[in-house]
């Protein structure tokens, strides 16, 4: 199954954007999160799920062209300047 079909409903734009927001708030200076290459990001998933880390990587990688993805508070350039 094609895990970026279908896309991403309101309600799971709403929590992606709610999980980056977290992510850059205690992140700041690490980007992409939902690529796992580093203690810090695994940790991080264990910590909140899989699932949580699944919904991230739809919103950052799936069907761009079709679906308009990424969003662009997936980046961390977005968040900079945002959050106290």
């Amino acid at each position: 199954m094609d895990y970026c079909k279908p896309p991403l409903t309101i309600d799971e734009q709403c929590e992606s954007k709610r999980l980056y927001g977290e992510w850059f708030k205690m992140f700041p200076g690490v980007k992409n999160p939902s690529d796992i290459n580093s203690e810090v990001k695994f940790n991080h998933f264990v910590r909140i799920g899989w699932e949580s880390l699944r919904l991230m990587q739809r919103a950052r990688k799936c069907n761009v062209k079709e679906y308009g993805y990424p969003f662009e508070w997936t980046k961390a350039e977005y968040w900079e300047g945002k959050q106290k």
